[in-house]
């Protein structure tokens, strides 16, 4: 088939992909740490999205509740796999007054399909299927192709990606593309991911009435000199910036905070806060951990308190993905046959399933067409975004694989 055949199989394939981007998004797809059931339902919708290949198969992580991991093949006889890697989890969906429409009732307007993971990850997602669809290999390919439809991205990945590399599913004759951010134009392919620290921070003073605060040890008070002190430290200390990342900096930013009291009246005897750290890969981010340490146990000393630091998560970087290798360029080439666009390669501060592979020595490359609305009220994607996507895909799988 030539590869005019293969976007115009994409293209007859517009509507299908909006209808089951569509009804999947109806599915909440929220893993136990982020308050939810799981994967499992959402999972089984897309199983039935996956027609043409030679093996489809699940490879689950045990949980709270299984954490579901599709693998579906085509390309018997190939030495390696060329894989489109995306995800089913969402985040929670935030303050629900922040939405025009319910997260999980997707609309479309304009060329937008408004909903919850529309852009993070089901553009890409169903993308991704139907571009390994559209692409017929011949008897004795260069490569198969593969896709990974993993649970557990948006907390740990350990029971999505990690676990599929712990049971064996690739290889180091396997190439990975992975969807999972981008520009609106197309144009920037990562290469490369900052170190990712979450940390936890819980100071505990004592309690008392509010009316005799010198009674007690005012947690919230501690915590709040705390987290600003440790903000002044470490954005001096990692305060370099390396114009090949996007953002040049490192990140440190404060998010999660902990309850205290119920009432007013109450002097708190615990206040806890998280950072999410996204650190360049010259700093040694256990550096970073034993200064937050230290600085938490002496200020909270000082002030008759005690402080306990988390390391929540920690994913350190992988080496860059070669731009030199037939993967780069044939999805490169990809980028420009559809949207036009001269790709360039960078780093970027946000966490997906790629560092996996580089930690492994394996190259993986992160590209989409993003409007830029993960993880906010409202999130779309745009429809020829969908679609567009779709053909750049199944240009770099025909040239990778036949």
């Amino acid at each position: 088939m030539s590869e005019e055949d293969v976007l115009r199989r994409v293209e007859a394939s517009r509507e299908h992909m909006v209808d089951a981007l569509v009804r999947m998004l109806r599915i909440p797809a929220l893993g136990p740490m982020n308050g939810g059931a799981g994967e499992g339902e959402r999972a089984s919708m897309v199983e039935t999205l996956l027609n043409g290949f030679d093996r489809v198969y699940r490879v689950d992580a045990a949980d709270d509740v299984p954490r579901p991991n599709i693998i579906a093949r085509k390309g018997h006889g190939a030495k390696g796999t060329a894989w489109i890697v995306t995800h089913l989890d969402t985040v929670p969906p935030g303050e629900l007054s922040a939405w025009e429409s319910p997260p999980w009732e997707p609309r479309i307007v304009d060329g937008r399909i408004h909903g919850l993971g529309a852009e993070d990850n089901g553009q890409a997602l169903i993308a991704s299927i139907y571009a390994a669809i559209a692409v017929d290999l011949p008897p004795q390919p260069r490569m198969g192709i593969g896709l990974a439809i993993v649970s557990d991205e948006e907390t740990l990945s350990v029971k999505g990606i990690q676990h599929l590399i712990d049971e064996g599913e690739f290889s180091a004759d396997d190439v990975f593309i992975v969807p999972d951010w981008g520009l609106p134009d197309g144009s920037l392919v990562e290469v490369a991911e900052k170190h990712l620290l979450w940390l936890g921070v819980t100071v505990h003073g004592k309690q008392v009435h509010a009316s005799r605060p010198s009674d007690g040890v005012n947690a919230l008070r501690v915590g709040s000199r705390l987290l600003v002190e440790l903000l002044d430290i470490l954005e001096e200390r990692y305060g370099d910036e390396d114009p090949s990342f996007s953002p040049e900096a490192s990140t440190i930013e404060p998010t999660k905070r902990d309850p205290t009291v119920d009432n007013i009246n109450t002097i708190p005897s615990r206040d806890s806060f998280h950072l999410d750290i996204r650190l360049l890969p010259r700093y040694d981010p256990h550096e970073l951990i034993s200064l937050v340490e230290r600085t938490a146990e002496e200020r909270a000393r000082e002030q008759g308190a005690r402080a306990e630091v988390e390391v929540v998560q920690l994913t350190v970087s992988g080496r860059p993905s070669d731009t030199g290798h037939e993967a780069f360029q044939a999805l490169a080439r990809s980028i420009r046959d559809v949207h036009g666009v001269e790709p360039r390669a960078v780093g970027i501060g946000g966490g997906t399933c790629a560092n996996f592979f580089r930690l492994q020595g394996w190259n993986a490359y992160v590209w989409q067409s993003s409007e830029g609305k993960v993880h906010q009220p409202n999130e779309y994607c745009l429809t020829e975004n969908l679609v567009d996507d779709a053909k750049t895909f199944a240009l770099a799988l025909s040239r990778l694989c036949r």
